[in-house]
């Protein structure tokens, strides 16, 4: 037998394979006459038609020498993208108070951030580093290369531009340990700049050198800071679409934040890229390889542990939960996630264990109440989740269409070009949303009720 039999899932020619419901839900077009029998186009056609590179039976290749996912995930850190994607970033403080958090149902009160995709103020390095130094608040950790803070006045100026024109605007939300550092953001950021988009990146707390303010660690159903955002911006630009783009553990929060919204969603579509479902499920399928127990999972540990040793004096707050003589002790046993977050993140979130904590969390539970159109991207290959994903339940719903390539790895999908394949996808798709879908115009979802025949639409655990 040929040695090369015993690598699952390995080669550079790739292939698109496409999921969704016998009849997607119907979308309203632009510029048709507002009659009865106005025109439509089915969400999966819509797809077909305008994103091509997410169409069944799409072909591309892929760099020759990562021919297995581990190979695609394993690049990205170690490659230097330095001179590739050179966006600039303004960043923002957004201050929850108590009373701001008594509006909602899960927001804590503290501090979060956001980056917003911006042509720079600042002509030369020297200019730009200048007021770097100048607005970086006192005590702050520095931020990363071609990204600084922005004043009121200054995030002003941001708006009124956005607000000069109708294109959509596109919220972001990285991966467990991403943001802006991640050359994957970047590259989406600037090809959604490029093409006259407005853009923002949502960090969760603690993540991307922002300090945590109170003892909260994010979890997959904090969904309180993007709802916040969405409100503040549907508030402030009540004609612009809403987009919105998760990345791995970000796809997760956004697929929680659209089922909980259901048919209130005031969001023109959604991507999700190589984002779980199932939670639990994917803790085990990323302990089962050797490429998960000893590369991934070590590296997700050691970012949980230094996001709670950077933070160890907010923490502090939390007594019953965090002391810092325990944690100096106990983070050296810890050989899993779950055991990190059955130590930390399922308690500082109000679960008992991880694995309720996981249940709890994962988009699977309550998937049939998004009612928002839904483009999910993952390979079969991923290294990191698993990649058991909800066929049968995509084909349940006319709001979700799934592609699925054979090859890709975990958020990375590096072509022959040394390209990410989904930032033209994400791109394509949401122009075709901006170019032709009305969102004044109520969806037809062919009368969809998961409720027929008896059937939950979710499961509550709590």
């Amino acid at each position: 037998m040929a040695p090369w039999t015993f690598l699952p899932n390995w080669g550079f020619r790739n292939t698109v394979n496409v999921t969704h419901s016998s009849r997607t839900v119907d979308l309203p077009l632009k510029n048709s006459p507002e009659v009865d029998g106005t025109a439509t186009i089915p969400f999966n056609e819509l797809v077909k038609q305008y994103v091509p590179q997410a169409a069944e039976e799409f072909k591309f290749l892929l760099k020759p020498y990562l021919f297995t996912g581990t190979l695609q995930s394993l690049y990205i850190p170690y490659a230097d993208f330095s001179k590739s994607y050179q966006v600039s970033y303004a960043r923002e403080i957004v201050e929850v108070t108590e009373d701001d958090a008594k509006k909602f149902t899960d927001l804590p009160a503290g501090q979060f951030t956001i980056d917003y995709v911006v042509d720079p103020i600042e002509k030369t390095p020297e200019k730009f580093k200048k007021r770097y130094e100048e607005t970086l608040p006192e005590g702050y950790p520095r931020l990363h290369p071609r990204c600084r803070y922005y004043t009121e006045k200054e995030l002003e100026q941001v708006f009124k531009t956005w607000g000069s024109d109708d294109k959509p605007i596109v919220i972001v939300a990285p991966g467990l340990a991403g943001g802006v550092n991640e050359p994957q953001i970047r590259a989406v950021g600037e090809k959604l700049f490029n093409s006259g988009f407005h853009s923002l990146v949502l960090n969760s707390r603690g993540c991307c050198r922002s300090p945590l303010t109170t003892p909260h660690l994010f979890t997959g159903l904090h969904t309180d800071d993007m709802r916040l955002v969405v409100n503040r911006l549907h508030k402030q630009f009540p004609d612009k679409q809403i987009h919105l783009a998760g990345f791995s553990f970000g796809g997760v929060i956004i697929s929680n934040y659209l089922a909980q919204e259901g048919s209130n969603s005031i969001i023109s579509s959604a991507v999700t890229v190589s984002s779980p479902w199932n939670l639990l499920d994917s803790c085990t399928a990323l302990n089962s390889s050797y490429s998960g127990r000893n590369i991934f999972q070590p590296a997700i540990i050691y970012f949980l542990n230094k996001l709670v040793q950077n933070n160890r004096e907010t923490l502090k707050q939390a007594s019953d939960i965090y002391d810092e003589e325990e944690f100096n002790r106990v983070k050296k046993t810890f050989k899993t996630t779950e055991d990190f977050d059955d130590k930390y993140t399922g308690p500082l979130a109000g679960w008992p264990s991880g694995a309720t904590y996981y249940l709890a969390s994962s988009p699977i539970m309550r998937v049939f109440k998004i009612k928002t159109p839904l483009l999910i991207l993952n390979s079969k290959d991923d290294p990191i989740i698993s990649t058991a994903y909800p066929y049968h339940e995509v084909e349940k719903s006319p709001y979700l269409y799934m592609a699925t390539c054979d090859l890709g790895g975990h958020y990375s999908f590096i072509d022959i070009h040394g390209k990410f394949w989904y930032v033209d996808v994400i791109n394509e798709f949401i122009n075709a949303f901006y170019n032709n879908v009305d969102q004044t115009r109520k969806l037809d979802d062919h009368g969809f009720n998961v409720k027929q025949g008896g059937f939950r639409d979710t499961i509550d655990l709590y």
